[in-house]
């Protein structure tokens, strides 16, 4: 994959400002990032933010931040090289085969059980301590992703959005259900800056959320949040 590629794969119908980078950790592995625009604008997932959450999510340790051109100090570039102690590298011919992170072949209730615990231990929890997975469904198979918190409270990311920061970046375009977990939890629910972006992402689809052992409560975007409206009149023509 090269960053013409990428770039093609950002989700930006609101800005058609196309921006991706990638993450090489420290074990060489390649871990693509690229713009997640929401209707509800600053709940729009950046370039940088998308890559690094998806190596740390991983277990890996990010190194490097690639980019096709100069970011100058945009979407807090200063803040993200000191927390990871990371450098930044321009390199726009740059090319490269991303980390396998799907989950491929069809799984069973209990392997999505089974493997949503397994996940939950990828957290990246140092806040909280609360750990949270998600699958995420795509045409070849699942999308992982879990929750993933820095010193900044503000700008960490649940396992659903990291899930489909994800699989846009990765070019997915066809996204279907998606199974939560949260362990610690006496009762699991999106929060609300994921049920919007759920609502965006997954119109059609369903959140099956794991409540326990023996328990799943299967609902859609629209039950999670009434009243939501639409953003083509937000759209640049």
């Amino acid at each position: 994959m090269d960053f013409k590629t990428l770039n093609k794969h950002s989700y930006v119908p609101y800005s058609g400002n196309a921006r991706s980078c990638v993450v090489r950790s420290t074990d060489g592995g390649y871990f693509p990032g690229v713009r997640v625009e929401n209707i509800s604008y600053p709940l729009t997932i950046g370039r940088i933010q998308s890559a690094l959450f998806s190596c740390l999510g991983a277990g890996k340790r990010p190194e490097t931040i690639i980019f096709p051109e100069d970011p100058g100090a945009e979407e807090l570039m200063p803040y993200w090289l000191a927390e990871y102690g990371i450098n930044a590298e321009v390199n726009s011919s740059f090319s490269f085969e991303p980390e396998p992170l799907i989950l491929k072949d069809k799984l069973s209730d209990n392997e999505i059980f089974d493997t949503l615990s397994e996940l939950c231990e990828m957290a990246v929890t140092p806040n909280s301590d609360f750990q949270v997975s998600a699958l995420l469904e795509v045409e070849n198979g699942y999308i992982p992703g879990v929750n993933v918190e820095c010193s900044n409270w503000e700008l960490g990311i649940c396992a659903e959005r990291v899930a489909i920061s994800r699989a846009v970046s990765l070019g997915y375009k066809s996204l279907g259900n998606m199974y939560v977990m949260a362990p610690k939890s006496d009762y699991v629910s999106p929060c609300g800056a994921c049920r919007q972006v759920l609502m965006e992402h997954l119109p059609a689809g369903r959140i099956v959320l794991h409540q326990n052992d023996n328990h799943t409560m299967s609902v859609t975007s629209s039950q999670l949040l009434p009243y939501h409206f639409g953003g083509e009149v937000l759209k640049k023509k």
